[in-house]
């Protein structure tokens, strides 16, 4: 999800599950209180603020720490993969984001978004769609369904496929429209998907 804002700050989009979500300059990372953490949440809450003050070298170290304390955490899996991601270092976030999926049973929808995103980036669109589609399918939080929807948009877009696109977008501007930090990115691609063509 591309988001531009002057801040990075966390953002509370649902009370129970607590689900939140911060931005790094145009990426979003979701977080959810479904699943806690133990003794690593330290190292893990280190790195997301050293990330949130551009520190990602730094980052990765304390997520590290984390996942040595407990190799099982699925937040620090997807928060390393994610990270991976923004990096472009895209086999190690393939083995996070998949290992994160695998340790939730597929129920840790920050790690199934980030995951789609990246397949929807390097061309495998089934299997990018296979994943929006199961928290569009599973998911009861507005705010995750709709980032689902932006992101088959955005990649659908990428691909040319418009009336997909177009479809998708809808979705997504219909369950984002709460989150008005998102309105520059809605009206962004809106405006790329109804000019895709002239």
């Amino acid at each position: 999800i591309s988001c531009k804002t002057e801040e990075n700050k966390l953002t509370t989009v649902n009370k129970n599950p607590l689900i939140q979500y911060y931005k790094v300059g145009k990426e979003v990372s979701i977080s959810s209180s479904d699943f806690q953490m133990g003794e690593e949440n330290e190292f893990y809450e280190k790195g997301v603020t050293l990330i949130l003050n551009g520190d990602f070298k730094g980052g990765e170290t304390e997520f590290l720490k984390a996942l040595s304390i407990n190799p099982n955490s699925i937040i620090a899996l997807n928060n390393l993969g994610n990270l991976k991601f923004m990096l472009r270092e895209f086999p190690d976030a393939i083995n996070y984001l998949n290992e994160s999926i695998r340790l939730s049973d597929s129920t840790y929808f920050p790690a199934v978004l980030n995951l789609g995103r990246l397949y929807g980036l390097l061309g495998e669109d089934k299997k990018a769609e296979k994943l929006f589609n199961h928290i569009i399918e599973n998911s009861e939080v507005d705010f995750l369904i709709g980032v689902s929807h932006f992101g088959l948009a955005q990649m659908y877009l990428d691909y040319g496929w418009i009336e997909k696109a177009k479809l998708s977008f809808s979705k997504s501007e219909f369950k984002l429209k709460p989150y008005s930090d998102f309105e520059p990115d809605l009206d962004t691609l809106k405006l790329e998907i109804e000019n895709y063509n002239k």
